[in-house]
């Protein structure tokens, strides 16, 4: 009698287990090559010229275009591209950020969380090597609207990495990330980009995300890519002393800013 009853039992046993497990995980070494295959960073030309559109309504009813320029991952410069902004820029040499202008005495040491307009700081522009930066702490599937995602728990390693935690959502279908939410020691989390277009090609490009502030309501930031050209970049931009380069640049693009 009482065998008949745990053998009655059994599918209500099991129902209950199957209904508590957690989505499915995902092998280390899996994990580690999905991140790098998706790495949106990491996967970019090695040097690139680009120009790009932010908008934060919120801010201002005007969009605020500039252009990239790129030359492997210790420099980046960002030429910003307004009436009001010529010969303003923002470079970045091995993680530190500084913004020249013209007429000043000496560049300007900027904080690299320091925000283009609205919600989008540097890092969200220029990217972010999730791959290089961050640890796996766990990965595991799961599904959003129907769609199969793959869940990557990341952990800074080290200082260079901009945001302590990291929470990083893959499409499985395409290998490319939905979304990455940062979060701060707490696990709160501090801001959300998302990817909702990309350029054609096998290389992962995104065109349009949005970043969204969530420690400030409200705050909601737009950021296109207009265009794109892989290329080799004069060594001069780069230059923290000697601007001629840069100017040079400017009387090249007197009239007609931009690519």
């Amino acid at each position: 009698m009482c065998s008949g009853r745990l053998t009655a039992a059994i599918p209500a046993i099991l129902a209950l287990m199957s209904a508590s497990v957690p989505a499915a995980m995902i092998r280390p070494a899996d994990a580690a090559a999905l991140l790098t295959r998706s790495d949106v960073a990491d996967r970019a030309p090695e040097s690139f010229r680009a120009r790009l559109r932010i908008t934060a309504p919120h801010e201002r009813p005007d969009p605020m275009d500039v252009e990239v320029w790129r030359s492997g991952d210790a420099k980046s410069l960002v030429r910003f591209l307004g009436p009001q902004e010529k010969g303003k820029y923002l470079l970045r040499l091995d993680g530190v950020v500084w913004f020249l202008a013209p007429g000043a005495r000496k560049p300007v040491k900027m904080s690299r969380a320091h925000r283009l307009r609205g919600s989008a700081s540097l890092d969200d522009i220029l990217g972010t090597r999730y791959g290089r930066d961050y640890a796996i702490e766990g990965a595991a599937e799961t599904e959003e609207a129907g769609e199969a995602l793959v869940v990557l728990d990341l952990v800074a390693k080290g200082r260079r990495a901009p945001y302590p935690k990291v929470r990083y959502f893959v499409r499985r279908a395409t290998e490319r990330p939905v979304r990455v939410e940062h979060l701060l020691k707490s696990g709160k989390t501090s801001s959300v980009v998302e990817f909702l277009e990309w350029e054609e090609g096998s290389r992962p490009v995104a065109r349009r995300i949005v970043v969204t502030d969530r420690l400030r309501p409200g705050i909601r930031t737009e950021v296109t890519l207009l265009k794109m050209e892989e290329r080799k970049i004069p060594a001069g931009l780069f230059d923290l002393e000697d601007p001629t380069e840069r100017e040079r640049l400017e009387e090249r693009s007197s009239g007609a800013p931009g690519l």
